[in-house]
């Protein structure tokens, strides 16, 4: 550091990007390449005029809520204008935020005010109060903030000029669906630059100069929009150094790559063509800007650098090369012939990729350092130094700030690999410790009583704030998911992907977020099954009693579904149903739960759509649910709560459950399991569980005699005792995983083939699945449309296309007419169904106690009427309402009518018998 610079909280070192502490190891925002060490900032000169601080102040007007929800962790009630406890000094109702003029004002009667002794305050006031801060330092937090950091502190260090002392702005993110910027007044190329996400960050254009010439420039987000740089802007707002480099997405994506580094964004664009087996890589702003792009990425990599055909090429990869040494690249250097034309580049190239391949091949040359004089030109200067990002690649951190979101920031502890909410006032000394050791912050914060913890709590809001809202989903659990075309299995404390095995607490590249628990086994270290292998288990599965011979093969097809539930997008479930002594517990402990090994939650009894929720969390494992009965009126209410759990488990989409708590803090859930539920008989009394579960029972054993069925049973029992182990699990796990690619095409092609057979694109996807799933123990491969239509055709299913859903037009029409009601005749009263009443108004019925007109007398105190060959309901008769209570119905009953075919509008229409008016719809009979 140079004589007469210290830094401010003794040794806090920043990030070059946007003036935050290095735990932010998503470089600034998602690149995950780790935190930049950096000259630290200068601290104030005595008696000099603290720097912007009056800017400061000004542009903070109409912000403050956003500020100290940020740096002081106020909550959005505290931020209200109404009387409430005092965040400084507690009390009851004796503080209020009124922020008037957007000054951040506040009052509190009890130690508001210059003398504390109550009055009103600012928003500075306030700030400096709440976290024990001079003014000088609650300017500076501010500034930080707004992104008003002049040049000559630090944010973009390598600047050659200060733009006479203009601040700089720290550039925004770009929304995800904004559009490129337009190439106009005299742009003529532009070229993105991403973070490791393959989110774009920034553009950089050439543009055309008048002159002949050309030059660059930074387009970044500013104000909604990309900013167009210009002498007339009040502030600089290039992207911060470091920056990333550009290619960097195909760079993480592509870890055992050579990489090719060129000079220019269009030569790099021209390099991938000729060289596809490379990942080429260059960096903004040319020769003089080197030293600001971020090449710890590169860290390792086989490295090749093509310099342009120039003096100014050479000394620029040259320079690149002495950077790229201290990171344990393997560097080649491109040793280009004397016959081409000056400023040659790859661009000029008009090469084949065999032709440049041949040509990179003889030309590459391993580059090393050159001593004093190797030369021979006599000169002992040595090649300039590598700063310090390149020279010591950062440590790695010892947590992951993810962002925030509502009140409360999330970390992610690299010591247990799991997310941690805390709420902004909770960031203490006992909290932070749980992050990282008491002599990291010692190292970063340090004061005179120990850590400077405000001081950190700050740095953290202010980091979690430049990350951005974190989604929830984001976490993933255990069990096995589909990630961007690649299968990844998870298995607590390690994640399995087709490159290897990868340890949790480990940096790995995906945009969702692996936590840590507790450890399953899973299928590691096994072979996976071969198919004449897998035949063992077919064999078995058929020989079940079932009532329906193709339940065998459904069965078969969930038990190798369900350990990948996570990587399917529709997920099937079964109810297995059975009678006392038919063999039912025989299936579950002996062959379904010994097969899905420890990938599986196995419940029974009394257990509560809550407590299946919760142990769930975010895992994507199935669910195995015996005793599943529903006797009771109790029973009924907490069974229909968790089928309307799997019923949201079954299709893959964004949408989240949401459960609220007496706090006002929301839990989020996704729910992707698969369920298989088992009793006496089933509690599926909705269409569209109906047609989510597959139902599978079993014969009644007294169908088989008694010494027929103890034999049964008995070859049974060996069988599985033999066969059935956990070695055979974790080897049929093994199998499923590593077919997850094969088996989501599958899907695809028995889904079309069952939803043309059942007629029903629903029930395609329930049994096509499910088939897939079977499938895959036959064959390796794809199925074909005719292998697949083959499968299906050899299987009974009328039972299942019972399955399909009734529509909900149908079912109110069908409860209203099922309606019992009392007609009194001139003997005595009798009791018909309101199907049977419209019958006989119609005249297509007759009985002896009830004529016609009695009929429609009757029908016309209930508000429905018979009007030649169309049924009138009323759309506000309280007799249908009665008839509707406590259905989904009772409410809306005139609008879902209307779908059945051929209803139409009515009305007015008056009821005879009910004494009103009211307009109705009007069904045809023939569809009743």
């Amino acid at each position: 550091m140079p004589a007469g610079v210290t830094a401010p909280s003794a040794a806090r070192r920043h990030c070059g990007r946007c003036w935050m502490p290095p735990w932010t190891a998503n470089s600034c925002w998602t690149d995950r390449i780790g935190h930049h060490r950096i000259p630290p900032r200068p601290q104030q000169r005595a008696g000099e005029p603290e720097p912007m601080a009056s800017d400061a102040i000004a542009a903070a007007r109409g912000r403050w809520p956003e500020i100290l929800a940020s740096l002081a962790g106020l909550s959005g009630e505290q931020l209200s204008n109404r009387h409430q406890p005092c965040p400084l000094c507690a009390g009851t109702d004796r503080y209020r935020f009124d922020d008037k003029d957007g000054s951040g004002s506040w009052f509190c009667n009890q130690c508001g005010g210059k003398d504390q002794r109550g009055g009103a305050g600012s928003g500075i006031d306030l700030l400096m109060r709440r976290q024990g801060w001079n003014f000088v330092e609650a300017a500076r937090q501010v500034e930080a903030f707004l992104g008003l950091v002049p040049d000559h502190q630090g944010t973009s260090a390598g600047r050659a000029t200060s733009r006479n002392g203009k601040p700089w702005r720290m550039p925004e993110k770009p929304p995800a669906d904004a559009q490129p910027p337009p190439l106009n007044r005299g742009a003529t190329a532009q070229w993105a630059y991403r973070n490791g996400s393959g989110e774009v960050l920034f553009w950089i254009q050439r543009i055309r100069l008048r002159s002949g010439g050309k030059a660059f420039l930074h387009r970044v987000w500013l104000d909604g929009a990309w900013h167009r740089p210009s002498r007339r802007d009040a502030f600089t707002c290039d992207w911060p150094t470091p920056r990333p480099l550009y290619g960097l997405p195909d760079l993480l994506q592509r870890p055992e790559a050579p990489v090719l580094v060129v000079e220019g964004e269009g030569t790099a664009a021209a390099a991938a063509r000729l060289f596809p087996q490379h990942v080429v890589l260059s960096w903004a702003n040319g020769s003089k800007a080197i030293a600001k792009a971020d090449w710890t990425p590169l860290a390792g990599r086989s490295v090749t650098l093509w310099p342009d055909a120039d003096a100014a090429g050479l000394e620029a990869m040259q320079s690149l090369a002495a950077l790229l040494h201290p990171l344990d690249c393997q560097l080649h250097l491109i040793a280009l012939p004397g016959d081409l034309p000056q400023g040659w580049d790859l661009a000029d190239a008009d090469w084949t990729p065999r032709q440049a391949a041949r040509l990179l091949a003889k030309a590459a040359q391993p580059w090393q350092p050159s001593g004093p004089g190797a030369d021979g030109s006599g000169d002992s200067a040595s090649p300039p130094p590598a700063p310090a990002l390149a020279a010591a690649p950062s440590p790695p951190t010892p947590f992951l700030c993810l962002g925030y979101d509502a009140d409360a920031n999330f970390y992610q502890p690299g010591r247990t690999g799991q997310v941690i909410r805390l709420p902004r006032g909770c960031h203490t000394a006992t909290h932070l410790v749980a992050l990282a050791p008491l002599e990291y912050w010692e190292s970063l914060y340090p004061s005179r009583s120990g850590v400077n913890w405000p001081a950190a709590a700050s740095d953290l809001h202010k980091g979690s704030a430049a990350m951005g809202i974190f989604a929830v989903e984001r976490i993933r659990g255990r069990g096995a998911w589909w990630d961007e075309g690649r299968t990844v299995l998870h298995l607590g404390d390690r994640l399995i992907t087709p490159d290897g095995e990868h340890p949790i607490t480990k940096p790995f590249r995906s945009r969702h977020i692996y936590q840590r628990l507790k450890r399953l086994e899973g299928p590691c270290r096994v072979e996976p099954l071969t198919v004449q292998e897998a035949a063992v288990i077919v064999g078995i599965a058929n020989r079940f009693r079932w009532e329906v011979p193709a339940s065998g093969t459904l069965l078969l097809g969930w038990v190798v579904l369900a350990p990948i539930c996570g990587a399917l997008r529709w997920r099937p479930h079964l109810w297995l149903t059975a009678g006392a002594g038919s063999g039912k517990s025989q299936i579950l402990d002996r062959f379904v739960a010994p097969l899905l090994g420890d990938l599986s939650l196995v419940v029974v009894g009394a257990t509560t759509e809550a407590g299946l929720r919760q142990t769930i969390c975010c895992d994507a494992v199935p669910v195995v649910f015996d005793e599943a009965e529903s006797n009771e009126k109790g029973d009924q209410q907490r069974m229909q709560a968790i089928l309307s759990l799997a019923r949201v488990a079954s299709s893959e989409s964004s949408a989240e459950m949401l459960k609220g708590s007496p706090s006002g803090d929301v839990s989020r859930y996704r729910v992707r399991s698969m369920f298989l539920m088992s009793s006496i008989a089933t509690a599926l009394k909705q269409g569209a569980d109906k047609s989510r579960f597959a139902q599978l029972t079993l014969r009644s054993p007294t169908e088989m005699g008694k010494e027929e069925r103890e034999v049964h049973w008995q070859s049974l029992d060996r069988d599985l005792e033999r066969h059935i182990t956990p070695e055979l699990a974790r080897r049929l796990i093994a199998r499923t995983v590593s077919l997850i690619p094969v088996i989501r095409q599958s899907v695809v092609v028995f889904s079309a083939a069952a939803g043309r057979h059942f007629d029903s694109q629903r029930l395609g996807d329930q049994y096509g699945t499910l088939m897939a799933g079977a499938w895959s123990l036959l064959s390796d491969a794809v199925p074909t449309q005719e292998e697949a239509e083959h499968c299906i055709a050899c299987h009974d299913w009328e039972s299942y296309s019972q399955s399909t859903e009734v529509p909900d037009e149908a079912r109110c029409i069908q409860t209203i007419l099922q309606r019992q009601v009392r007609v009194e005749t001139d003997d005595k009263p009798v009791t018909r169904t309101i199907g049977e009443l419209v019958e006989l108004a119609a005249c297509h019925s007759s009985c002896i106690d009830v004529s016609p007109g009695l009929a429609a007398q009757t029908l016309g105190r209930h508000g429905l009427r018979v009007d030649q060959d169309r049924l009138l309901v009323s759309n506000t008769a309280k007799a249908i309402e009665q008839f509707l209570a406590d259905t989904a119905w009772q409410n809306s009953w005139p609008v879902v009518l209307l779908r059945l075919a051929g209803a139409q509008r009515a009305g007015p229409v008056r009821f005879c018998g009910a004494g009103m008016v009211s307009r109705a719809v009007a069904i045809p009979l023939g569809e009743l």
